[in-house]
């Protein structure tokens, strides 16, 4: 990770425990840091933890994830893949599908049959019951 996103990242944190309405001290308390520390971990004197991101995501009531979205743009950019795209052709069960992995003609295919699928069930469901021959 670069600086700049390091310096961003803080910014954002910064940002963050203002909307937390909390004074310095409630906050050092909830992220488990000592008293005064707050300014140290916003200026990068005091290293960011896991645990930090965390807690501090919880006090303001949001996913972790979006600090690091918007406290690492740089980093955010430079990503090629997403992570479940990773972890599941990693993964020893095959991965379904997708509509994004399949090519045009595949997607279509899959598409053909469903709509066939349905139409056959609804005709078989519509189809009257054959005549009653009534008694004289």
């Amino acid at each position: 990770m670069s600086e700049s996103d390091l310096k961003q990242l803080r910014h954002v944190l910064g940002e963050a425990v203002k909307a937390a309405g909390l004074t310095n001290r409630e906050v050092e308390q909830r992220l488990g840091i000592g008293s005064g520390n707050i300014y140290r971990m916003l200026d990068g004197r005091l290293d960011l933890r896991v645990r930090h991101l965390l807690a501090l995501a919880d006090l303001v009531e949001i996913p972790p994830g979006d600090l690091l979205e918007l406290g690492c743009p740089d980093a955010v950019g430079r990503a090629k893949r997403c992570l479940a795209d990773v972890i599941s052709r990693k993964s020893s069960q095959p991965a379904e599908p997708t509509a994004a992995s399949l090519s045009l003609d595949q997607l279509k295919e899959l598409v053909r049959n469903a709509v066939r699928e349905e139409m056959e069930q609804r005709s078989s469901e519509a189809e009257p019951e054959p005549a009653r021959r009534s008694r004289r």
